[in-house]
């Protein structure tokens, strides 16, 4: 079968690996889309315009604890300057909101790609259609797994497609490992490996291992069109689930794949 055939069928070739289109059991605990940007519109009536915003109208409204530091604190500071300071939430999913950012969340039961993707151009074309003056200067696409020995026969960072060497010996215990590779010439993935110890917040029972896949425009970038934005988003979301699948053995590929 060409890689056009497997395309098709709904399954990439990624290193020789045939990639899925879809688990029986996936792994996926949150999925986020995040878009960092400029416009001249004043933050209030930005934050107004959104939650206005008809797909989202019927979603609760709560301000978020960065909503209380002063504006030009939050503008000087970089680790401030793209907080989210207002929520928009409803079951399995939220649209975090900033002067210069909006992040659109959803949760488990993930979706799927067929249905979060219509979601997240409505997130898209919102911020296009209430925003004036918009620029694009970021974007990210980052899904959060949770590999579990009961559902996926992951029961230790061994069972994946990964080795960690210091001194000849092997490393099988606790670990966080974290890399970044270049997937376009326009963007990069940053993929966080770790043992439960690692990791903060709330996981699925039985989880062994934590996988971060997080795809980002890289420096640089910009753009003030939508139709820019949404191939990135699409390429990223291709990008992505190489990146994860790469991490798993062809035999569990084919254990877990949905027939």
């Amino acid at each position: 079968m060409t890689d056009k055939e497997r395309a098709h069928r709904g399954i990439m070739a990624s290193g020789g690996k045939l990639v899925p289109k879809k688990l029986k059991n996936d792994a996926i605990v949150e999925a986020i889309l995040e878009v960092r940007f400029d416009t001249t519109t004043i933050p209030e009536i930005l934050f107004g315009r959104l939650a206005d915003y008809e797909p989202w109208k019927e979603l609760s409204q709560r301000r978020l604890p960065a909503y209380d530091i002063p504006a030009t604190l939050r503008q000087v500071d970089p680790n401030l300057r793209f907080q989210a300071v207002f929520e928009l939430s409803g079951e399995q999913r939220a649209v975090r909101i900033g002067p210069q950012v909006v992040s659109y969340h959803r949760t488990v039961p993930y979706i799927g790609w067929e249905r979060f993707w219509p979601e997240l151009q409505q997130t898209i074309t919102g911020l296009f259609e209430t925003a004036n003056g918009l620029i694009i200067h970021r974007l990210g696409l980052r899904y959060l797994n949770a590999l579990r020995s009961d559902l996926h026969g992951i029961a230790s960072i061994s069972d994946l497609d990964l080795e960690i060497k210091v001194a000849s010996e092997w490393v099988t215990g606790y670990v966080n490992l974290n890399f970044t590779i270049d997937v376009a010439s326009n963007a990069a993935c940053m993929v966080r490996i770790a043992t439960t110890e690692f990791v903060q917040g709330k996981l699925p029972p039985n989880t062994s291992v934590y996988v971060d896949v997080d795809v980002f425009t890289k420096d640089g970038f910009e753009t003030r069109e939508r139709e820019t934005v949404e191939s990135w988003v699409t390429a990223a979301h291709d990008s992505e689930k190489e990146q994860f699948f790469r991490l798993l053995t062809d035999r569990s590929i084919e254990a877990l794949k949905e027939r």
